[in-house]
């Protein structure tokens, strides 16, 4: 082993030795930055955006990078290797598996600091650019970096591997509800690979919700309700927390198309029951898939709402059903919803998208045709709820057809 070594530092040491067949001290790769018109990408956890150099040796995890389709990426390096001397000069260069590549350069070798000595390859455009007009998703975009002292003979120089998106077009402004978070890239783009065109981004991205589960950059599961008092109602805290409400799902469906530059006017649904006073109450809920509804005990108090729940506290300790004191009419295991087989099913409202002719519901992984589909297939009855002497009381009808949902309409 010491001779190898010894042999090694003189061959290090020659400048003859630097051509064919060359021996070398170990080689490091120290850091990688993109750029090139590459885009932001914020953290998920609201604590900024991902700074350079985006590969480093220092970190396990390493940074994502996103370009636009039709964009050339630029990507420079910083290198060092420990020896007793070195050449002025030598040579760099990298390459990815699908031959995209960064052209060889000479550069210069400075130090040494202590043994060691550095090179840095200067940012560089790629020699092919990213497709244009297609969406891509590479996990990882891998670097294969090669040395060479006389430009002609090649050795291993290290290998950097980022997870790198490519959007379909310029990503629309961000917004304080729309930022381009690192889930927003992933889903979007790991769901739309290869996708050129409008249509079909749409429905590929729409496949991440259809399975209910629904999960962000790391794999980690999306929540919809996993407790059933959460409080979130964003986007930036449904990526943070992992668990939220109806609002959240939507806003994620519409972000992931954002980000690949598609929006629709009028997208954003909110839906509840069409009020209306029965019983001198204002009915304005409605119970999700799916209720079992039993002896009605109210029907002299309230013909029209004849069954009745009592509660004082809605949820058991645990926030993962309800807690009634009395019922008649049970909430069984009905329509899953993201990463939650058994959510909460008794609302006043509900978030849903509404794009180029069909309602899309990503809470639920669910699409409909029309409001009426929406009650059709999903809703098992209307209700109200008041307050009296300290107990709440729900009334409710399983006759779908006395109430409709109304909209308001926005854009996200």
């Amino acid at each position: 082993m010491k001779t190898l070594r010894v042999l090694g530092l003189l061959l290090c040491a020659s400048s003859a030795s630097f051509g064919q067949n060359f021996s070398y001290p170990d080689v490091h790769l120290e850091s990688v930055t993109f750029g090139g018109n590459n885009l932001t990408i914020y953290r998920d956890d609201g604590s900024g955006s991902y700074t350079t150099p985006q590969w480093s040796e220092l970190r396990t995890v390493q940074y994502p990078v996103a370009y636009v389709s039709g964009n050339t990426p630029s990507v420079g390096a910083s290198f060092y290797m420990e020896c007793d001397k070195a050449p002025a000069t030598l040579w760099l260069r990298g390459a990815t598996p699908d031959s995209m590549l960064f052209p060889a350069k000479e550069v210069n070798v400075s130090g040494p600091s202590g043994n060691r000595f550095a090179m840095t390859y200067p940012s560089t455009q790629s020699a092919s650019a990213f497709a244009s007009g297609k969406v891509d998703y590479f996990h990882p975009f891998t670097i294969r970096w090669e040395l060479s002292f006389d430009g002609v003979n090649w050795r291993d120089a290290g290998t950097s591997e980022n997870t790198l998106y490519v959007t379909f077009t310029t990503p629309m402004s961000s917004t304080n509800r729309f930022q381009w978070y690192h889930t927003v890239y992933d889903l979007s783009c790991r769901n739309a690979k290869d996708a050129s065109d409008e249509t079909s981004i749409i429905a590929q991205v729409w496949n991440e919700f259809t399975d209910q589960n629904v999960l962000d950059f790391q794999g980690d599961s999306l929540h919809y309700y996993k407790t059933w008092d959460s409080p979130n109602v964003t986007l930036s805290t449904l990526l943070k927390y992992h668990n939220g409400e109806c609002y959240t799902f939507a806003q994620l469906f519409l972000a992931s198309l954002k980000i690949q530059g598609i929006s629709r006017n009028n997208n954003y649904v909110y839906i509840t029951p069409n009020e209306q006073n029965a019983c001198g109450h204002l009915v304005n809920r409605f119970l999700v898939h799916d209720w079992n509804f039993g002896t009605p005990s109210a029907s002299s108090t309230c013909p029209l709402f004849p069954f009745k729940n009592t509660y004082t506290s809605l949820f058991n300790g645990t926030k993962t059903s309800y807690n009634f004191d009395t019922e008649d009419v049970h909430d069984s295991l009905g329509i899953p919803g993201s990463c939650q087989p058994d959510p909460p099913s008794w609302f006043n409202n509900h978030q849903i998208t509404w794009i180029d002719g069909k309602y899309y519901d990503p809470s639920y992984g669910v699409m409909f045709d029309s409001l009426q589909d929406i009650v059709n297939k999903a809703v098992s009855g209307w209700g109200m709820r008041y307050q009296q002497s300290g107990t709440y009381i729900m009334l409710m009808t399983d006759d779908l057809g006395q109430m409709e949902f109304r909209t308001e309409i926005e854009t996200y």
